[in-house]
């Protein structure tokens, strides 16, 4: 469940709570013993005020106010408390949720959304009714369940109209694409932007807010996020790197051998699938510190071998088994925390078993089985130019949307190394974007198995010149370009040139002059490309040169008519 929903949920109720106490004089009413008389008890209440300029009401909800998306405030007005003066605010938005009584003024039936429009100069400003409102017995509030469907249909609308208001709109309608069908692939022609868009719904995904750091800072905010994920796939690209595979290793004696690692998606996944923060990583540290200090001695748990238990230069333990042989074992960190949290039995399963009860054991360490509730995002980029069937393997059916978590668990292909009982599967809080070209030749053979697993959305060129914030010129010339491209015979809108190729090296708009020089080193060489080995390439090339030089002279205000010197 979004924990978006749930401080959605609590806030609401609070907001309840705090106005009807307040209305009908301070008599307990529903929700005041959890809401209200913890902060009466303190001294601390505050009945009125205005969260949004920092009044103290606002500590009252302080666990709830943050969201995905940006942050809201509280704010009451005495002594009309069943006015339209008291909402809930969408800070930097005029998008505001108010309570409408009923009749008798003792009880809150319904909460609206309203938009607030500030007055011109000394004018009062407006209220206009968007129109959308639930009964607060409908969307379940006070009844100490999950947040119902209809709650959450309540803040998605909230949440789309405060991403028009902030002009992500469309990055919205991508977004809950993802969220319903748990895997999208975005397509298009080159130069789109669906690299850039897919890391922008990725952002808003898991909760990156933009009006919180640095425009410059976001992707860097991004990539650091232990729940963003991500990879391009290429022709050698295989299972061993996205799902798991045995790579080299040597131990300490410099003897190489080879050890069964996780791969980048799977890793991925069990992060996604671990559950809450705990302290395990500084468990294992002090575990790693003591064995440095003093090895010990340990039996394997059926057959009670003895062996020696020591910590490696590489933060790993290693078994000793106590024969003539002298074999070293390594057990790391990674292999540890799969058994603990997941079961997962690699290499060495009676040492590992062993070694991580006692881990367990010694250390008081409490692996915390709570679900995971936010949301990772992996994106895929050129999903198309990997062998999808050698890499996906088995796990086609585990990205299933209908069989995500352990409903559709299977066996990976080196299961025989970890035991009969481990499993993997895809959790449900995991998602995945693909991003592609349309014209890459390699589309028409992506395995259809996989094809049906995804919802494919395509990103227009006329779309990519509003998400990249083209020029209004910019945009009329690439889209003269384009309807001409489009015209050629065998051509389509894949072949369209996307808003891409018109910005500069900082991600933004070029300027008007500059048309000259994006056509000559960007443009005309994919065109070239584009009509290699057609009989009529050349005068093709030529007729789209006269296309795009007349939108230059449009810009230059110069007609057709008209010599212009060159």
């Amino acid at each position: 469940m979004n924990n978006d929903y749930k401080n959605f949920k609590q806030l609401l109720e609070y907001f309840v709570a705090h106005l009807e106490y307040c209305a009908i004089k301070n008599k307990k009413n529903r929700g005041y013993d959890k809401y209200i008389k913890p902060f009466e008890e303190s001294g601390s209440f505050k009945k009125s005020g205005q969260g949004y300029k920092g009044d103290a009401i606002q500590n009252q909800i302080k666990e709830w106010e943050n969201y995905t998306n940006g942050k809201i405030a509280i704010s009451i007005y005495p002594p009309s408390y069943t006015g339209t003066g008291n909402y809930l605010h969408w800070e930097g938005t005029g998008l505001n949720i108010i309570a409408r009584w009923n009749k008798s003024t003792d009880k809150i039936i319904t909460l609206a959304i309203e938009k607030y429009q500030k007055g011109k100069n000394d004018e009062k400003g407006t209220w206009e009714d968007l129109k959308i409102s639930e009964p607060i017995e409908e969307i379940g509030l006070f009844d100490n369940q999950e947040p119902n469907n209809k709650l959450q249909h309540f803040f998605d609308k909230f949440n789309e109209l405060i991403m028009e208001e902030k002009g992500i709109g469309k990055v919205f309608q991508y977004v809950q694409k993802l969220k319903i069908s748990k895997n999208i692939i975005l397509t298009g022609a080159p130069g789109t932007g669906k690299t850039f868009l897919a890391k922008e719904i990725a952002k808003q995904m898991i909760g990156i807010q933009e009006d919180k750091i640095k425009k410059t800072d976001e992707n860097d905010a991004l990539a650091k996020s232990p729940q963003f994920g991500f990879v391009q796939f290429h022709p050698s690209y295989d299972y061993t790197d996205f799902v798991e595979g045995l790579r080299p290793t040597n131990d300490d004696n410099g003897n190489v051998g080879f050890e069964l690692k996780d791969g980048i998606f799977k890793s991925f996944c069990l992060k996604a699938s671990k559950g809450t923060e705990d302290n395990f990583d500084e468990l294992y540290e002090s575990f790693i510190n003591d064995l440095l200090q003093n090895p010990i001695t340990l039996s394997t748990p059926t057959q009670k071998k003895p062996f020696t238990l020591e910590a490696n230069s590489k933060n790993s333990c290693v078994a000793i088994p106590q024969t003539e042989v002298g074999t070293r074992l390594s057990i790391t960190k990674e292999m540890i925390a799969a058994y603990l949290y997941n079961g997962v039995i690699r290499d060495w399963k009676p040492y590992l078993v062993s070694v991580a009860e006692y881990f367990k054991n010694t250390y008081n360490f409490k692996p915390e089985k709570i679900g995971n509730d936010k949301n990772y995002v992996f994106v895929i980029d050129e999903i198309n130019r990997g062998e999808i069937s050698k890499i996906f393997g088995e796990l086609f059916f585990s990205i299933d949307p209908t069989y995500r978590g352990v409903k559709g668990a299977v066996k990976t292909q080196y299961a025989n190394m970890q035991g009969d009982d481990v499993f993997f599967y895809v959790p449900e809080n995991v998602y995945i974007i693909g991003c592609m070209n349309d014209i890459d030749r390699s589309v028409e053979s992506f395995d259809f198995a996989m094809r049906r697993r995804f919802t494919w959305i395509e990103v227009t060129a006329e779309e990519s010149a509003i998400n990249m914030g083209l020029t209004e010129p910019i945009t009329k010339a690439m889209t003269g370009l384009n309807e001409a491209i489009e015209n050629i015979a065998g051509f389509s809108s894949a072949y369209h040139i996307g808003g891409a190729y018109f910005l500069n090296t900082d991600g933004n708009c070029i300027q008007d002059e500059e048309l000259e020089n994006v056509w000559d080193y960007r443009i005309e060489p994919l065109l070239k490309e584009y009509l290699r080995g057609m009989p009529n390439g050349k005068n093709e090339l030529e007729e789209l040169k006269k296309v795009f030089d007349k939108e230059i002279k449009k810009l230059k205000g110069v007609s057709d008519n008209e010599n212009n010197g060159q």
